[in-house]
């Protein structure tokens, strides 16, 4: 099994789930904001944080992609990194948002487990791909 195509499906794979992830993620927060009460500053706070979420995991699928695509260790390498705070992104509206909805939980939990096996298959890119070439 060649981890690069592996690699690269997932990639390809979370570039349209992530396209409906954002724009259902954002359409719900609208209706959550206008809708139900948050307290205090909770909702600017959350807003902000889906924001830098959405940048970051754009910022990390554009690197995954390119890295995998042209075989540069260091783009996989940062796309890789980049999985650590979307991530966390995912786990904290997953579980310590101030309102879930169901269909918000249902996709956190497919985004999470995507880039969960998505860190699994990069982790395994790059070991065959810094591995010192072998000549028969």
């Amino acid at each position: 099994m060649n981890p690069s195509l592996s690699y690269e499906i997932l990639c390809y794979l979370n570039s349209f789930y992530f396209g409906m992830f954002a724009a259902c993620e954002i359409g719900m927060g609208i209706l959550k904001a206008i809708n139900l009460k948050y307290p205090d500053n909770t909702l600017f706070q959350e807003a902000i944080l889906l924001v830098l979420l959405l940048f970051l995991e754009t910022i990390r699928i554009i690197m995954g992609r390119k890295g995998s695509l042209s075989e540069h260790v260091w783009q996989v390498f940062v796309s890789v990194i980049l999985i650590i705070p979307c991530g966390s992104g995912v786990f904290y509206f997953l579980v310590m948002q101030t309102h879930k909805l169901k269909l918000e939980i249902l996709m956190l939990s497919l985004m999470f487990i995507l880039e969960f096996i998505e860190l699994f298959f990069a982790i395994m890119f790059l070991f065959t791909m810094c591995r010192p070439p072998t000549y028969t």
